[in-house]
């Protein structure tokens, strides 16, 4: 081979080792930028546990203890509940039903503590300063909580209400108990009010997991811009599935019988598995089977049956449409406030027929890694 052609050939082996090794170098240094940025997704993720919660657990067997341990040790920087944002009473009709609850409340602290600070929120700031730096100003809890009325927070108001009966009173002196009375009233009528309600799953759980994690306040999460087209669109189901259900009564061997029969196999619980679940109320509850069955349950058999002889595909559409906006209303409270605080995990108690609904929703955002009750230890 004449010389000038073996120095070509090796020319354009060193060429192509040059450019082989630039190629893997830069392959190498992309797989680096790329892990690197799922590791900074990953470690710039809120994890949210959605807590399936029953609003009343007054007869519940449950091991409350063991709940609040399995969501302390998971140490979350917020804990959130289904209450109004403060903010969005103003936004409600004087007719809505959480308007309304709230507002007799807050008459009965007005007429017992008729004075309101010029600068409340200032107030309130001050105080939970207070309060943060010894737990144990006894006046200035019961003033933040009448202040946390006075601003139509329910939520706030609710928890140091809480506080104070169950670990405050206990330690108080004849005068704050004096003081405590002519703020408050008598524990009978808190109690009818729902100010006190013992069998609450915030009683149960979420307020003293805020107290024993030293935090002093529970984040609002709730949403009822759509109430009035849900309540719409359930009278609306409702009244169509009482047609077929009628209708499935009257011939059992109708099309709307048979869709009746499947949906009453579907949401019935199996003996095995109703066992499981009252031997762990809050694990069934946060279970996979019984989010299926809770839908089923609050709404009419669930989207399972779309399409259904006689079942109101189309107005249960409506309704799911209207749960879906409430639901989001709520994940969107959540996610902002959270990001605000700079929080990275937070604690989210809901009723349980919102938890797989707002899962699906958050677990659509990147910024969130959702984790379930049952994985927690």
């Amino acid at each position: 081979m004449p010389l000038s052609i073996l120095c070509a050939s090796l020319n354009q082996q060193i060429k192509t080792k040059f450019i082989m090794k630039k190629i893997q170098k830069i392959s190498l240094a992309l797989l680096i930028l790329i892990a690197t940025a799922f590791k900074s997704n990953a470690q710039n993720q809120i994890e949210i546990v959605v807590v399936a919660s029953s609003h009343d657990n007054s007869k519940s067997v449950q091991n409350f203890t063991a709940v609040i341990d399995k969501l302390k040790n998971f140490k979350p920087d917020m804990v959130f509940g289904e209450y109004l944002p403060a903010e969005d009473y103003g936004k409600l009709e004087d007719d809505n039903w959480a308007k309304k609850a709230f507002a007799k409340k807050v008459d009965y602290i007005n007429k017992l503590n008729p004075k309101t600070p010029k600068n409340i929120a200032k107030e309130i700031s001050r105080n939970q300063k207070a309060l943060a730096s010894f737990p144990y100003y006894h006046k200035t809890r019961m003033n933040l909580a009448v202040e946390y009325s006075k601003m139509w927070d329910r939520g706030n108001f609710d928890y140091q209400m809480f506080v104070l009966e169950n670990y405050m009173k206990p330690k108080f002196g004849k005068e704050e108990l004096a003081e405590y009375s002519k703020m408050f009233g008598s524990i009978d009528s808190l109690k009818k009010l729902g100010v006190i309600r013992p069998g609450s799953e915030y009683n149960k759980i979420y307020f003293p997991l805020i107290f024993q994690l030293g935090q002093n306040q529970i984040y609002n999460m709730d949403c009822q811009t759509y109430d009035k087209p849900w309540g719409i669109a359930w009278g609306k189901t409702d009244s169509l599935y009482k047609i077929m259900a009628s209708k499935a009564k009257a011939d059992s061997l109708s099309p709307e019988a048979k869709t009746m029969t499947a949906i009453e196999k579907y949401w019935t619980y199996a003996p095995a598995e109703a066992k499981q679940f009252n031997a762990d109320e809050y694990a069934g509850m946060n279970s996979s089977k019984y989010g299926d069955l809770i839908e089923a349950w609050n709404f009419y058999g669930g989207r399972k049956f779309y399409g259904y002889q006689g079942f109101p595909t189309e107005a249960l559409k409506e309704m799911v449409a209207e749960w879906t906006n409430r639901n989001a209303g709520m994940c969107k409270n959540i996610i902002n406030q959270a990001r605000i605080k700079n929080a990275k995990r937070v604690v989210v108690g809901v009723g349980a027929a919102h938890r797989t609904w707002m899962e699906e929703i958050l677990a659509k955002n990147p910024d969130v890694k959702i984790i379930n009750y049952n994985d927690l230890r």
